[in-house]
C-alpha cells in the first residue's frame, strides 16, 4: 500500500528535466556557483577602462586586452586598501573570482586585490597625490612664508632619538650659541608616523617660537613614507609658522619638502639656514658701525663748514633785530587774540542768558497759554466755516434736486401722460410709423399696458391762431 504524501510525478526526475525546469534565478546562481567553484581564486591581467566610483563606495570596471573584455567589481570594503585611485588606461594585476550577476545573468569577476604594473602602485599613488596637490596650489611659492631673519625661538620637530636632532643642535650651537630650541618629539617612521608629525606640529605653534624646523636622518626612500602622507602635507602647509624641512639625502625630495616654505637638503643644513653664524653677524655689525661712524663724520664736517660761512656773514648781526621785530610782531598777535577770545566769550554769555529765558519755566508757561487761546480760536472759526459751507451744500442739492424732479419723465407721466414703445423697446413718435395689427407697449405713471393697435387715425389740424 503506497503512503498518503507520496512524491508527486516527476519528482525523480534531476533539476533541469522537462518536468523539474529550472527558474532563471536558479540558472544563473547554479552557474556562479560552478565557475566560483570550479575556477577559485584567479590572477588576471588587463588594461582598466570606463572605471565607476561609485558613491557606494564600490568600484566598477572593465578589464580588456587585445582580443576580449570582461566586467569586475571591487567592493567598497576590498578597495580600501588599494593605494592608487584606478584610471582607465592602466595596466593591472587582479585577483578575482569569476561568477555570474544573478539578476541580469552577466559575467563578471568580483576583485579581491589589485595591483598596478609596470611603475608600481606606491609609485602611482604619490604621483596621482603630488598632482592634486599641486591642483590645489598647495606647493605654489606665492604662499610660501618669509622666514624670520634671526630667530630667538626655533621649534624642532624630530625624532628625539635619532642623528638629526644631535647634528641640528650641533650647528647651531656652533654658528649662534644665544637661540632658544624647543624639541617636539615624534616618530619619523613606521606606523602611527604621520599622526605623530601632525600632533608635533601643532605643537610648535603653542611654543611660542617664530620657525620650525621638521628634520630626518637619511635612510632608505621607504622609511620616508611618512612625509608622502596627505595628512602630512597638509599640515605643513597650514602651520602658521615658517616651516623649514630637513628629511633625507639631497637626492631625497618628499612632498612635505615641497608644501614647506623652505627645503633644506639635510637636516645640519636646515639648522645652516634659520640662523646665521655668529661671526658673520658681528663682521655684519661691525661693517655697518664703521659705515655709521662715517657717515657722522661726514655730516659733522658738512655742518661745521656750513657755521662757519654763516659766522663770517653779514646777515647775522641781524638776526638779533629780526628776533626782536618777530617778538613785537608775536606780543600784538597775542593782545587782539586774548580781546577776539573775551568778545567771542562776552557774545556767548549773551546768547546763553536769552536762550535761558526762553526756556524758563514762567516764559514757557506764558508761551502756552497764547498758544492754546490761538488754537481755541483757530477751532471756533472752523466750526463756523464748516457749518457756512455745510449749508450752502444744502442749499444747492435741494436747488439741484427740485429741478431733476421737474425734468424726470416720471413727473411727466404723473400728469397723464405715457410713453410708446413697440416690441424692440423703441420709442413711438409718429403715428406714422405704426400699422394695424401691431402691439404696442404703454407706460404709465404706475403701471404699464400692452395693446394693439386697431386704426391709424389723421392728425387733427394745428390750432394756429390768426395773425
Amino acid at each position: 500500500m503506497r503512503p498518503a504524501d507520496s512524491s508527486r510525478p516527476g519528482s525523480d526526475q534531476p533539476p533541469g528535466s522537462r518536468l523539474r525546469p529550472l527558474s532563471v534565478a536558479q540558472l544563473n546562481e547554479g552557474a556562479d556557483a560552478l565557475l566560483g567553484d570550479g575556477l577559485g581564486a584567479l590572477w588576471v591581467e588587463g588594461e582598466i577602462t570606463r572605471f565607476l566610483a561609485h558613491r557606494s563606495g564600490h568600484w566598477y570596471f572593465t578589464l580588456k586586452d587585445a582580443d576580449a573584455a570582461v566586467s569586475c567589481a571591487m567592493f567598497r570594503g576590498r578597495n580600501l586598501r588599494v593605494r592608487f585611485r584606478p584610471e582607465d588606461g592602466q595596466q593591472v594585476l587582479v585577483l578575482a573570482t569569476a561568477g555570474v550577476y544573478v539578476p541580469a545573468g552577466r559575467y563578471q569577476l568580483v576583485v579581491e586585490a589589485l595591483e598596478a604594473r609596470g611603475a608600481g602602485a606606491a609609485a602611482l599613488a604619490l604621483a596621482q597625490l603630488k598632482k592634486k596637490l599641486a591642483a590645489e596650489g598647495l606647493f605654489d611659492p606665492e604662499r610660501k612664508q618669509p622666514l624670520p631673519g634671526l630667530p630667538s625661538h626655533i621649534a624642532l620637530v624630530t625624532s628625539p632619538e635619532g642623528a638629526a636632532v644631535r647634528d641640528v643642535l650641533r650647528v647651531l650651537r656652533r654658528r649662534f650659541a644665544g637661540v632658544r630650541v624647543t624639541i617636539c618629539p615624534c616618530a619619523v617612521q613606521g606606523d602611527g608616523a604621520g599622526k605623530q608629525i601632525i600632533e608635533a606640529l601643532d605643537r610648535a605653534t603653542t611654543t611660542g617660537a617664530e620657525v620650525v624646523l621638521l628634520v630626518r636622518g637619511g635612510g632608505a626612500r621607504e622609511d620616508l613614507a611618512a612625509f608622502d602622507t596627505e595628512d602630512v602635507v597638509r599640515a605643513v602647509a597650514a602651520c602658521p609658522l615658517p616651516v623649514i624641512t630637513g628629511i633625507g639625502h639631497q637626492i631625497d625630495t618628499t612632498l612635505a619638502d615641497l608644501a614647506a616654505d623652505l627645503r633644506a637638503a639635510t637636516p645640519s643644513a636646515a639648522a645652516e639656514v634659520v640662523v646665521r653664524e655668529r661671526s658673520e653677524l658681528r663682521a655684519r655689525v661691525g661693517a655697518l658701525a664703521r659705515a655709521l661712524a662715517r657717515a657722522q663724520r661726514g655730516i659733522l664736517q658738512r655742518r661745521r663748514l656750513r657755521l662757519g660761512a654763516c659766522t663770517g656773514s653779514r646777515g647775522l648781526h641781524r638776526v638779533p633785530l629780526r628776533l626782536e621785530r618777530l617778538q613785537m610782531h608775536l606780543g600784538e598777535i597775542q593782545h587782539r587774540l586774548e580781546r577776539a577770545i573775551r568778545a567771542q566769550s562776552s557774545t556767548s554769555r549773551r546768547r546763553l542768558d536769552a536762550l535761558c529765558q526762553r526756556l524758563s519755566p514762567r516764559r514757557m508757561a506764558t508761551d502756552l497759554a497764547a498758544h492754546r487761546r490761538k488754537l481755541a480760536t483757530s477751532l471756533h472759526a472752523l466750526a463756523r466755516a464748516q457749518r457756512e459751507v455745510l449749508s450752502d451744500r444744502r442749499r444747492r442739492l435741494l436747488a439741484l434736486t427740485s429741478r431733476a424732479e421737474t425734468l424726470s419723465p416720471l413727473a411727466v407721466l404723473s400728469r397723464g401722460y405715457a410713453l410708446v414703445t413697440d416690441a424692440e423697446q423703441r420709442l413711438v413718435r409718429d403715428a406714422a410709423t405704426v400699422h394695424e395689427g401691431q402691439v404696442l407697449h404703454l407706460r404709465f405713471a404706475r403701471g404699464a399696458a400692452r395693446v394693439r393697435v386697431e386704426a391709424i387715425l389723421p392728425s387733427p389740424p394745428s390750432r394756429r391762431k390768426p395773425s
